[in-house]
């Protein structure tokens, strides 16, 4: 029944039956009633069961999307509004802009300012007013979640100096006591990794530090997760020991501190689904009954996605439940065969059972992660193991910390002394082994299909080498000196890995090929393959370079300039400021000497590190021209910006657009300009840069018949999650006839001239 109920809510998001929540579930039980029979149901019965189920949990489902829908604010697009609520989560700031979320009279909205706005915890009262815009395309799943429809721009967040009251002021209250004792006497980085580690509040961790835990596999540590739960329940034990308390008292105490922790900590998908098994482990064990792994998993999907229907799209979520479930199935049969090879008892112990867990939780979740982020990290099973001794005390620490700070911030103290140290030393882990350029590698995962495929693939591996070397294969039952043998054999195969793990740049590295020198007296256009985002470098012979955009954060935009022999950059362009085209140049200007940086629109923190860097900043409008060698670029578009301007509310519209000559030769770079929302007069060309990564554009057939290019460079990621490019770009362009070379297939596309004519180099 309840796998039945779990589908029908997974369901509800896109099918509904018809009939009422009180109708199915009178309808469900009749039909328990009809197919049990002392107890037991037939395999039919069974059936019955979970159709019927399933039909109940999709209607609820629905019912509960409407209730969430129903709390979101109704506004006019467009139109200008005035709020005043309760922010319900931190806020939380990136590239110059700051977001909050908040609870108020006309519903649930998100604020966002590219003001400076001061602390603003969880319940703080605050009053808006600006122009309501819906959600942009990126952030709306996760907004429609949290039952958001709609994102107020305002110019200022002001404080009303009001708190939340009831149940959740209260647990705002315990929230921001905690806080401020996790970072009493703590440096500012370990002060807001323990926040991180204890409260899943990772927005004060500084950028380098998220991406070295990213990279690394640490990166879980920064999101409350099952493994808090279990460390929480680890800590009372011996408190509730020494206090006298019974075993029953145990664990309604543990089971009251799991509740009151879930909100502490965020409330997310993950928290969630461990607080359930939590909660139902306990309560097995209070009626002295043997827990269900399979119960218990399966009543937390019924459960959080009875609180919404809609987490299954949250990455948290499926991440959770899968590295949950990799554990279940795996952890056991590797640690026995691991305990057979080393041994059993003291450090030994631990280390298997640490080695067993992480590989199971690596192998469940990378066809996710390479679907989600594509990329999968290849240091994180020793990144685990080197943290796995500082990790457990260190969450224990924090716990601790925030516990008596809500007493008083300075019986905390202690603790954070201690604590910064072991955090200190998990940063260095990430540092050491996130910094390298071969600690992440690009495995482009498809689509759904290919995700499953992975999984199918990885079972069937995980199943024959299970059933190939059994504990029994390997076990102390043989010769001594045939046990001494495997364990050499086991020890010489760690030496290997090592080995290999240190050969990897050289191996990773030379996935992407040297791009060649530019031709003499030509030019050659790289447009660089670096995921779900554009960077167009431009290499006129004899000159520095002139790079178009930097990619998203992570796109390994270095690495593709090192294969172009980049050592200095003439000029940077940004074409606008989304972060699939920013992201990668604070890498750029961090790594690179840039005379020039170049821009319309700008994130405040790239600007002043493009100043700080040395380059000279400006803006481009419509009619600047540029040289560099043999290359002119002209710009098309946008006007220049005049006092007063009112920022876009789709910064694409003022995507600066290039046309690229050399010689004879041209090519029109649209960034993210659709023809359909800007209107900068075209000429034919050779070569069109497809706008916006191939999204819909009503206009691109009319640019075709006026730029008339022989043909089209799509830069998008592979699998990418937006389906770039469109069925409708797609059909526009073969329709008109011009082919299409595109990143996510062909790898980085070279568009070379020699001032004669011109070629293709395509390739990784």
């Amino acid at each position: 029944m309840l796998a039945g109920l779990g589908t029908g809510l997974a369901a509800a998001t896109t099918w509904s039956p018809p009939g009422g929540l009180l109708q199915a579930a009178v309808a469900l039980l009749l039909v328990i009633l009809l197919v049990l029979e002392r107890g037991r149901a037939s395999t039919t019965g069974m059936a019955l069961i979970f159709i019927s189920a399933l039909i109940a949990g999709s209607i609820a489902g629905g019912e509960r999307l409407a209730a969430i829908d129903a709390g979101a604010t109704a506004a006019a697009m467009g139109s200008e509004i005035v709020v005043e609520g309760f922010t319900t989560a931190p806020i939380r700031s990136s590239r110059g802009v700051t977001r909050v979320p908040v609870e108020t009279t006309r519903g649930r909205l998100l604020v966002q300012t590219s003001s400076r706005t001061g602390p603003l915890p969880a319940g703080s009262g605050i009053r808006a007013s600006g122009t309501a815009r819906p959600p942009p395309d990126w952030f709306r799943d996760e907004l429609e979640r949290d039952g958001i429809r709609t994102v107020l721009l305002t110019d200022r967040i002001q404080q009303t100096g009001q708190r939340r009251r009831g149940v959740t002021g209260f647990v705002d209250s315990l929230r921001q006591r905690a806080e401020d004792a996790l970072g009493r006497q703590m440096p500012e980085r370990e002060a807001a990794l323990a926040r991180g580690f204890v409260l899943g509040q990772d927005e004060g961790i500084d950028d380098t530090t998220k991406r070295d835990f990213q990279a690394s596999g640490l990166a879980h540590l920064l999101a409350v997760s099952g493994q808090n739960v279990v460390l929480l329940g680890l800590l009372a034990i011996p408190f509730l020991a020494l206090a006298g308390v019974g075993p029953r008292g145990r664990i309604l105490v543990i089971a009251a501190l799991i509740v009151l922790y879930v909100p502490l900590a965020g409330a997310g998908p993950s928290i969630q689904r461990a607080a359930v098994m939590g909660l139902a482990g306990l309560a097995a064990v209070a009626a002295s009954r043997p827990s269900s792994r399979v119960y218990a998993i399966t009543l937390a999907v019924v459960v959080t996605l009875g609180i919404d229907p809609r987490a299954t799209t949250d990455i948290g979520w499926q991440l959770s439940f899968a590295a949950v479930i990799g554990i279940f199935l795996l952890a056991a049969p590797l640690q026995a065969r691991l305990t057979v090879l080393t041994g059993s008892g003291g450090w030994r112990s631990g280390l298997v059972a640490g080695v067993a867990v992480t590989a199971a939780a690596t192998l469940a979740t990378a066809p996710l992660m390479a679907f989600h982020f594509e990329r999968i990290s290849l240091t994180s099973l020793a990144a685990n193991l080197l943290a796995l001794p500082a990790v457990a005390p260190a969450m224990w620490l924090g716990m601790l910390s925030a516990g008596f700070g809500q007493l008083s911030p300075v019986l905390a103290v202690p603790f954070n002394l201690l604590n910064s140290i072991l955090l200190a030393y998990i940063a260095q882990v990430a540092n050491w082994l996130g910094q390298p350029s071969w600690a992440e590698l690009e495995v482009p995962a498809g689509g759904p299909a290919k995700v499953a495929a992975a999984y199918v693939v990885i079972g069937m591996v995980c199943t024959a080498a299970l059933h190939l070397v059994t504990p029994e294969s390997i076990g102390h039952d043989r010769p001594p000196e045939v046990i001494r043998r495997s364990r050499r054999i086991a020890l010489a195969s760690l030496l290997l890995l090592s080995l290999f793990m240190l050969l990897l740049p050289s191996l990773i590295d030379g996935q992407r090929r040297e791009l060649a020198s530019p031709p003499a007296g030509g030019t050659r256009i790289e447009v660089l393959d670096i995921g779900q985002g554009d960077a167009i470098l431009i290499r006129p012979d004899g000159e520095d370079p002139v790079l178009i955009d930097g990619g998203p954060p992570g796109g390994d935009i270095q690495g593709a300039l090192d294969s172009a022999g980049v050592e200095q950059l003439s000029a940077v362009i940004l074409t606008h400021a989304d972060l699939d085209h920013s992201g990668g140049l604070y890498e750029v200007l961090e790594t690179f000497p840039v005379g020039r940086f170049l821009f319309d629109g700008v994130p405040r923190d790239l600007l002043s590190l493009a100043a700080g860097s040395g380059a000279e900043t400006g803006r481009l409008a419509e009619g600047d021209l540029l040289r560099i060698g043999s290359a002119r670029l002209e710009v098309l578009w946008p006007p220049p910006r005049y006092a007063g301007m009112v920022p876009p509310e789709d910064p694409n519209t003022r995507s600066v657009t290039v046309r690229l000559e050399v010689d004879r030769f041209s090519m029109l770079l649209t960034g993210d300009g659709e023809a359909e929302a800007v209107p900068a007069g075209f000429e034919p060309v050779d070569v069109l840069k497809v706008a916006h990564h191939g999204s819909d554009d009503a206009g691109l057939p009319a640019l075709l018949d006026a730029a008339e290019p022989t043909l089209a460079i799509n830069s998008s990621g592979a699998g990418n999650q937006y389906g770039h490019p469109t069925q409708q770009t797609t059909a526009a362009l073969a329709e008109a006839g011009v082919p299409v070379e595109r990143t996510d297939l062909r790898g980085t596309i070279s568009v070379v001239t020699d001032g004669h004519g011109w070629w293709l180099e395509t390739g990784p």
